[in-house]
């Protein structure tokens, strides 16, 4: 495993690995959120030295396109990690394995594990693969157990090559049925004809649901957001085949398990032997058992919503209480209403007409003061109260064209907290918030009125400085970190932590090719890991 690989770290140094994931972020994705939950909370059970420097890039291919997401990734990987020695990469996935794979030229010498990979039989000559096949037998096998009187299933899913892998282990292991179940294999229809066909199933039958992508006309759509709607539609039990397309409606089944995956992740990260005996797991949503009757749950299932205390147990007595209170104070406020208004109905008429004009523009100004207000959440981060990413990329964008019409200086310095995660791991997520405010507030406290700094990333700042070349930009980083060392937070018990950052300059370059948003951005991040690497407490100027 990684620890034993031929480019592990040597004894004393900081293992460094890399994560690529095939979805988007945890708040696209619902099994990235499941994957990233199992994985830390493996991690969470060692100590923070225990635990490699990990960095972790998303494919978003739903949201993008799946070639443009596999087109971007390797020149963004190699100008990124061109100065991190790696000692591992892991992909969790079958398009990071696919990215990765066929890139034997990203990493040359840096040991591979293709976790959850997704193709049958796989062998990869450049690594390890982890990967344990859907157990079809059982997948079958539970909604007969749970569902006695299904005689039919009807198998969704669509025609990429994956989900056309997985019908084929459902047909295969539906031969064992004989003519006692009967299938059917829904995969070259419009979403449009799958809610139409799925809400005509009646007694009897069963859908199985694997995660599909596309429709015969081409258009894409996640299979979360596809299970809703099935869900919402269909009168007849919904089975699957993993855990993250488990929503509301969904009644679950013999599923592969998002947090085991990503524990196996976890797993593979820390040098362990990776267990890939309990991937796969029985799970229901509870509301689904209710309402289709289903029986003889297996033991030890993960049961999922399942109702508990007062409000759930007697929720209808309650709302139907509330109602009828409200019923009746609708009825006694409407008889009121009746017996003013025709005492009033003259003396409103007048008055509306007289202050319409009056109304028209308070509300004008309401609307104004609200857009200033949602601009304002839009573009600033709750937490620090400093820009957001958002608006710092588009604050760059336009500082550069300044440059480019004026030839004027532009310095751009990416700030970092060291040592962060040892703080969110060591003493909790609070103290890490207030050591972010601190140092946002510190970045904050002596600023031009032309600079503008804010939050980029997590414990990572940006600080934008117009009018200022290269070598002023670096006496300012140094007096920022002199600041930042001097900052104390306090946490729980009366102990204290003392912060320090790393800092990375860049500056725009007039007479060379025009910089972009994201060159700039590339250049500073680089001089960042400079400073990281040469033992943090600095600032490196881009070279």
């Amino acid at each position: 495993m990684l620890a034993q690989a031929g480019h592990a770290a040597a004894a004393g140094e900081e293992r460094k690995v890399l994560v690529l994931y095939s979805m988007g972020s945890d708040t696209t994705s619902p099994w990235q959120r499941l994957v990233h939950k199992g994985l830390y909370d493996e991690l969470e059970k060692k100590e923070w030295g225990d635990v490699p420097t990990i960095f972790e890039e998303h494919f978003d291919a739903t949201r993008v396109g799946r070639q443009p997401a596999l087109d971007s990734m390797a020149p963004y990987l190699r100008t990124k990690y061109a100065q991190v020695k790696l000692d591992a990469v892991v992909t969790e996935n079958n398009l990071a394995a696919t990215f990765l794979n066929s890139h034997p030229d990203l990493f040359p010498g840096v040991r591979r594990y293709y976790v959850n990979h997704g193709r049958k039989g796989w062998r990869p000559r450049d690594g390890e693969a982890l990967e344990v096949p859907h157990d079809y037998g059982r997948m079958l096998g539970v909604i007969t157990r749970v569902a006695p009187s299904t005689r039919r299933i009807v198998v969704v899913g669509d025609k990429t090559p994956r989900v056309q892998e997985w019908i084929a282990g459902a047909r295969e292991a539906a031969r064992s049925y004989g003519e006692r179940l009967q299938m059917e294999y829904w995969d070259n229809q419009s979403f449009d004809d799958l809610y139409r066909r799925a809400s005509l199933l009646r007694g009897g039958t069963a859908i199985l649901m694997f995660a599909t992508y596309a429709d015969s006309t081409g258009s894409a759509a996640l299979p979360s957001d596809i299970a809703r709607k099935l869900a919402g539609v269909a009168q007849v039990p919904i089975f699957t085949h993993v855990e993250s397309l488990i929503v509301p409606g969904v009644a679950g089944g013999y599923v592969l398990s998002g947090e085991a995956i990503g524990r196996t992740v976890a797993q593979v990260l820390q040098g362990q032997q990776a267990d890939m005996s309990n991937v796969q797991r029985y799970v229901f949503d509870y509301r689904s058992i209710e309402r289709h009757g289903l029986m003889h749950i297996p033991q030890g299932a993960l049961i999922l919503n399942r109702p508990q205390g007062t409000w759930e147990q007697y929720r209808w007595q309650i709302l139907l209480g509330v109602g009828v209170v409200l019923a009746e104070g609708v009825l006694i406020a409407a008889l009121v209403v009746a017996l003013r208004a025709r005492r009033r109905a003259m003396h409103t008429l007048n008055a509306e007409r007289n202050n319409l004009e009056d109304r028209v523009l308070q509300r004008t100004l309401e609307l104004l003061m609200a857009n200033t207000k949602l601009d304002q959440l839009a573009t600033t981060d709750p937490l620090t109260g400093i820009a957001n990413r958002r608006r710092m990329t588009e604050h760059i964008g336009k500082e550069l064209e300044r440059v480019r019409r004026l030839r004027h200086p532009l310095a751009l310095m990416m700030v970092d907290i060291d040592h962060f995660k040892r703080i969110n791991d060591t003493y909790g997520h609070d103290a890490g918030d207030r050591a972010i405010v601190a140092v946002a507030h510190m970045l904050t406290g002596d600023l031009r009125a032309i600079d503008l700094v804010g939050r980029f990333a997590g414990e990572e700042f940006v600080l934008l400085m117009p009018e200022t070349d290269l070598e002023t930009a670096g006496h300012a980083a140094e007096r920022l970190r002199e600041a930042a060392s001097r900052l104390v937070v306090e946490v729980d018990g009366g102990l204290t932590i003392a912060l320090t950052i790393s800092v990375g300059v860049a500056a725009s370059r007039p007479q060379q090719a025009p910089d972009t948003a994201s060159s700039l951005l590339v250049r500073a991040d680089k001089a960042l890991h400079r400073a990281k690497q040469e033992g943090r407490d600095r600032v490196v100027l881009e070279a």
